[in-house]
């Protein structure tokens, strides 16, 4: 009609009835030909009249009865790149930039993947109200902000179903459950996450639309600042070099984790949605406590690596004096993660057995002499857990004669769909120019035991 205008939108949510049609996709691209004026979520409806009447009734009185056949909130894709549109409260950007290139450029810092960790939603708002800063600051960059489970965050909840950070798997993002509905309030974000700052699992030739995430965390463990990267990311593994170095080191209570994944596919965590991810956590923070120290250490971590993007976009060459400056070797002090072992885990856990009518409870307790010690170094026979007769439970060497523990108590780590246990690492180096870790002597003698048995068993068979 005159006077209405085309409105283009990307699908955000989207729900259907019991039929077997499946209306709208998750990000899905729409032009619609309505009169709208907002840049925030619409909802739009359709509906459909049923006829009840009730058998009580002498007279056969029917009432209409109008029920929404789908449901779907749209996004107008201009308040993803326009600078001078009202922020939205779960997603704001600070410019628009496209450049065909290697560099750095479309960045979201996300803060309440888990909706209980106020340090990261602190953050990400104080950014919002600092854009003009980053503009200025780092020019080459567009920095944005997600609230990643705002349905958590709202309820002070870790998560409200399921765990968002292990929702981001090809099994979980790829297929739809029955009927094309989500399982859970979290898959349904993570489809959601994913068609915003992805898309994660792409055709060959494309690339996802965010060049990198920063995702925010505290834990309940003794951690200190600790930056988490994953294997074979090159520019990660500087990345985290340069932060590592500009925030003091193990010294300063700052070390660097290094999830052994190198393929991207196979990680389940949030920031894997784009092409490089980077956590920062800082503990011991409370759950659904602010801790002004904590957020000072997050914030200087985040502001160390836009600094280092900046310098990696415009200035290389002072960034890689500064790299070999600091790490004349190319080798970067980390911790490496043990290998996981159960399915939708990042890293491998020293489980512990938990309640028969609560899989949340644990039945044992993290030792005394373990508590607040993470990144102490345990060895088998050690006492590890005190069980609810006293007894203490050792170390069995399951990872190791030797290994060290990292997010002891994690209060997460208490809920199932999180992955119960205690973390397991080994302390060792990485190249920032492959992003590769260093071969362990201990792994080395093994392999070479494990190619002698190989000989044996192939020569016997000869």
């Amino acid at each position: 009609k005159r006077g209405h205008n085309i409105m283009r939108g990307l699908v955000l949510f989207s729900l259907n009835s019991a039929n077997k049609r499946r209306p709208l996709l998750l990000g899905q691209q729409l032009s619609l030909r309505r009169s709208y004026t907002t840049d925030s979520p619409i909802i739009f409806t359709r509906t459909i009249d049923w006829k009840v009447g009730s058998s009580r009734s002498r007279h056969n009185n029917m009432q209409k009865l109008r029920l929404v056949r789908w449901m779907a909130v749209v996004l107008p894709v201009t308040s993803l790149a326009s600078s001078s549109s009202a922020a939205s409260p779960y997603y704001s950007t600070s410019s628009s930039i496209n450049k065909n290139d290697d560099s750095i450029r479309k960045v979201v810092v996300v803060g309440g993947t888990h909706g209980n960790e106020y340090t990261g939603v602190w953050c990400i708002h104080a950014l919002e109200r600092a854009q003009s800063k980053l503009r200025q600051n780092y020019p080459s960059l567009e920095v944005s902000t997600l609230l990643a489970n705002p349905q958590a965050h709202l309820e002070n909840k870790r998560f409200v179903e399921a765990d968002l950070n292990r929702e981001f798997s090809h099994e979980k993002l790829v297929p739809l459950g029955e009927e094309g509905l989500p399982q859970t309030v979290e898959s349904l974000r993570a489809k959601e996450i994913d068609a915003l700052l992805g898309p994660k699992f792409i055709k060959e030739g494309g690339t996802p639309a965010t060049d990198l995430i920063i995702d925010l965390h505290s834990t309940t463990s003794n951690m200190g600042l600790t930056i988490i990267i994953p294997e074979g990311d090159p520019v990660m593994a500087q990345a985290a070099a340069y932060v590592l170095d500009k925030c003091g080191g193990e010294d300063a209570n700052v070390r660097c984790l290094m999830h052994s994944m190198p393929n991207r596919d196979l990680r389940p965590n949030l920031s894997s949605a784009a092409k490089h991810g980077f956590t920062i956590e800082v503990g011991p923070v409370p759950q659904g406590v602010l801790r002004h120290d904590a957020v000072e250490l997050t914030e200087k971590a985040t502001y160390a690596l836009f600094e280092f993007m900046e310098q990696r976009n415009s200035k290389k060459e002072i960034l890689d004096t500064h790299l070999q400056k600091a790490f004349p070797l190319t080798k970067v002090p980390c911790f490496r993660s043990a290998p996981a072992k159960r399915p939708g885990e990042m890293s491998g856990k020293i489980p512990w057995p938990t309640h028969p009518d609560n899989p949340n409870f644990p039945f044992v307790m993290i030792h005394k002499s373990l508590q607040d010690r993470d990144f102490c170094l345990i060895r088998k026979g050690d006492p590890l857990f005190v069980d609810l007769d006293g007894r203490i439970v050792e170390y069995t060497g399951s990872h190791g004669r030797e290994v060290y523990l990292i997010f002891v108590n994690e209060g997460g780590y208490y809920y199932s769909s999180s992955g119960t246990g205690i973390g397991v690492a080994v302390k060792t180096y990485y190249d920032y120019q492959t992003g590769r870790l260093e071969v362990l002597e201990e792994e080395k003698e093994e392999d070479t035991q494990k190619e002698k048995n190989e000989y044996a068993s192939s020569k016997e068979e000869l």
